[in-house]
């Protein structure tokens, strides 16, 4: 069974503005707007639930990462796998120029920016519109669209980030990571399926135009707080208050060719204008 994919797709540019320039964003406190202005990429953790997870011990620090997204800000740190890096910096001019997936070539301040979306026009109950961009040039990172869906008692995280005349869906799940002293833990969001499990249904789609393929791309987004046991996310001295670390592997056919080490930290937090010139040992 394959999930309702968002019917939004790209044309040839994307970038930041693109859900209101066709016309799909929608204005929240408007007379005709059926939905109120979202904070996260979910309304609440429990809306990704699954028998597996305690959602009680999911440390409240990882809670708001799903939650209120919009009101943090990330540092990221890249590193590319071998001969991907070279590959990377040959597709980085043309993904600057689509408006999609512009990832930095090492280390980079992103924001978030989260709105309402024409549901109807999507065709998914609870999606919702969610723009990242650089913190000091103002230039995007991705454009998005988050919903969410259930199958067999697993509820997925359904992100679908439109492409010239297509989009890459993603229904991701989620796992929990090893619980603190406190009894508190992180999460994984996975495409990975679990084996034996038929009504698993956590994969990446491509889709061409309403044409959809399963696709050899795998994601795995794991989020802890800071002193979490097992946390591999080095010190940034660029970030030291961070209040969420992840680390974000993306493979190919199985291989991993880039890894994104994120520290979160609430807006409220005074933060320099760029990291650029910053450095992340280890």
């Amino acid at each position: 069974m394959r999930p309702p994919f968002s019917r939004l797709s790209g044309g040839l540019r994307l970038g930041r503005g693109f859900y209101e320039r066709h016309g799909w964003a929608e204005q929240p406190a408007g007379a005709t707007s059926t939905s109120s202005k979202p904070r996260g990429v979910v309304d609440a953790l429990e809306d990704l639930r699954q028998p597996e997870l305690d959602l009680a011990r999911v440390h409240p620090h990882v809670r708001r990462f799903f939650e209120d997204t919009a009101g943090l800000e990330l540092f990221i740190h890249t590193r590319w796998r071998g001969p991907f890096v070279v590959l990377w910096w040959l597709l980085r001019p043309l993904m600057c120029w689509f408006g999609q997936f512009v990832l930095p070539r090492r280390e980079a301040r992103i924001l978030t920016r989260c709105f309402p979306l024409d549901r109807t026009r999507d065709g998914r109950p609870d999606a919702r519109g969610v723009e990242r961009f650089y913190g000091d040039t103002g230039e995007v990172f991705q454009v998005a669209a988050y919903a969410t869906w259930e199958h067999a008692g697993v509820h997925h995280m359904h992100a679908s980030f439109p492409m010239p005349f297509g989009q890459v869906a993603g229904l991701l799940r989620l796992d929990p990571l090893r619980a603190d002293r406190q009894g508190l833990h992180g999460v994984t969001l996975t495409s990975r399926r679990r084996r034996g499990r038929p009504e698993d249904r956590a994969r990446v789609w491509l889709l061409i135009g309403r044409f959809a393929l399963p696709s050899p791309l795998g994601e795995q987004l794991s989020l802890w707080a800071p002193g979490a046991p097992d946390c591999p996310v080095p010190a940034n001295p660029a970030c030291p208050d961070a209040t969420i670390l992840g680390c974000h592997e993306q493979r190919l056919f199985g291989v991993r060719f880039v890894r994104h080490y994120y520290w979160f930290r609430p807006l409220s937090v005074d933060a320099p204008p760029s990291s650029d010139s910053r450095s992340v040992n280890g």
